[in-house]
C-alpha cells in the first residue's frame, strides 16, 4: 500500500514537472513583450486583448508583458529560454541580435499604410526659427529613449557628422512624452517618428518621399490648417497627443520641418533565442490572420497602440541596411 501511494506521489510530481515545463501553458505562458513607444498603459491594455485573440487561435497562453523602456526588452529577450517574442523596434531588435549572438529570430515586419520603412522627423514650434537639421546647433533637444531608432539613434549620428551640438539633451521616455514636452516648452525641438500624412477622403492620391511633410495639414497658401473638410489624416507623432491636444492647436503651432537621415525599417516580430519553430509558426500565422480582420485590425492600428496596418514576412536580412547607417557588421549567413 505504502509502495503504491509513494508511486503515485511520484507519478504526480513528475506530471506537474513536465505541465510547468511546457511553454505555452497557464503555468507557464508565452511571453509577449512590448515597449512603451506611446502611453504604456495604452500599450498594455490593447497588447492584452491582442495577446488574448492570439492565444484563441493558437491553443497557446501568452500574455501581453509591458518593459520599462527599450533597453528592458533587450534584457528580456537576451535572458529568455524559449518563451519569448515581442515587437522590437529596429535598434532594439539589433540590440538583441548583438546580445544573443544572433540568437533571435525576426519573422514578420510591420507594415503602415503600405509602407515598412519609416523615417525619423524634427519636430519645432513653427515660430521657433528652426528651419532645418544645421538650425539644432546650440538648442535643447528633447530625446525619446536611448535605443530609439528615430528619436535618438540616427539623430546622433547625423549631429555627429554635421558637427551640430545640442546645449542640452534630454531623454524624455517615448515618443508622445517628447512631443509633450516640446509643446510645454521644455525644450527648442524633438526628435520623433514620422509617418506621412494620410489623402483627405475621395482623394486619389498619395503621399511620396519628396512631397510636403505636411502636405494635407497644413496650407502653405493660407498659412494655415486646412478645413476639416479638406485635411488629410494625422499619422506622425502629433497624433498620438491627440486626446491631450486639439488637432488645430497642434498643427498650428507644430510642425515636422525636416527628416533626419533615411528610411528606418519598421518594427518587426521577433522570436527569442530557443523559441520552438513549430509555435513560432503558429504564431505568425495567428498575427496574419488577426490583423486581416476588422476586430484586429482596429487593435492593431490603433494610434495608443503601434500603428500596423498588415503585416510583412521578413528575415533578418532586412536590418542590413541600417546596420550599414549605424556602423554594424553585416552577419556571416
Amino acid at each position: 500500500m505504502r509502495r503504491t501511494l509513494a508511486v503515485t506521489l511520484i507519478a504526480l510530481v513528475v506530471i506537474g514537472l513536465i505541465g510547468f515545463a511546457q511553454v505555452g501553458t497557464r503555468t507557464n505562458p508565452i511571453k509577449m513583450v512590448l515597449v512603451p513607444s506611446t502611453s504604456g498603459e495604452d500599450i498594455l491594455e490593447i497588447g492584452q486583448d491582442i495577446a488574448e485573440a492570439l492565444s484563441g487561435l493558437t491553443g497557446y497562453y501568452i500574455e501581453a508583458i509591458l518593459q520599462p523602456d527599450y533597453a528592458a526588452m533587450v534584457e528580456t529577450f537576451a535572458t529568455s529560454d524559449g518563451d519569448v517574442f515581442g515587437m522590437p523596434a529596429s535598434v532594439q531588435y539589433l540590440s538583441i541580435f548583438e546580445r544573443t549572438g544572433g540568437k533571435v529570430t525576426p519573422r514578420l515586419a510591420s507594415v503602415r499604410y503600405g509602407a515598412t520603412t519609416y523615417q525619423a522627423g524634427l519636430y519645432v514650434r513653427r515660430d521657433s526659427g528652426i528651419n532645418s537639421v544645421l538650425d539644432c546647433n546650440g538648442k535643447v533637444w528633447l530625446a525619446t529613449d536611448e535605443l530609439s531608432t528615430s528619436g535618438n539613434v540616427i539623430p546622433s549620428i547625423v549631429f555627429e557628422n554635421w558637427g551640430i551640438v545640442p546645449s542640452e539633451k534630454i531623454f524624455t521616455g517615448s515618443h508622445p512624452a517628447a512631443m509633450t514636452a516640446l509643446v510645454e516648452g521644455q525644450g527648442d525641438f524633438a526628435t520623433c517618428f514620422y509617418s506621412p500624412p494620410g489623402a483627405p477622403a475621395g482623394f486619389g492620391d498619395s503621399w511620396e518621399l519628396g512631397d510636403d511633410l505636411e502636405r494635407w495639414l497644413w496650407d502653405p497658401y493660407n498659412n494655415a490648417p486646412y478645413s476639416e473638410a479638406e485635411r488629410g489624416s494625422l499619422r506622425d507623432v502629433r497624433g498620438g497627443i491627440d486626446d491631450i491636444y486639439s488637432f488645430e492647436s497642434l498643427i498650428w503651432n507644430f510642425k515636422c520641418v525636416a527628416l533626419i537621415g533615411g528610411n528606418i525599417p519598421n518594427d518587426c516580430v521577433a522570436f527569442g533565442p530557443n523559441f520552438d519553430t513549430t509555435m513560432a509558426d503558429a504564431i505568425v500565422q495567428a498575427i496574419k490572420d488577426h490583423i486581416a480582420t476588422d476586430a484586429g485590425l482596429a487593435l492593431w492600428n490603433s494610434d495608443k497602440f503601434y500603428e500596423w496596418t498588415a503585416v510583412a514576412d521578413i528575415t533578418d536580412a532586412y536590418y542590413d541596411g541600417l546596420r550599414t547607417a549605424i556602423g554594424m557588421p553585416i552577419p556571416v549567413r
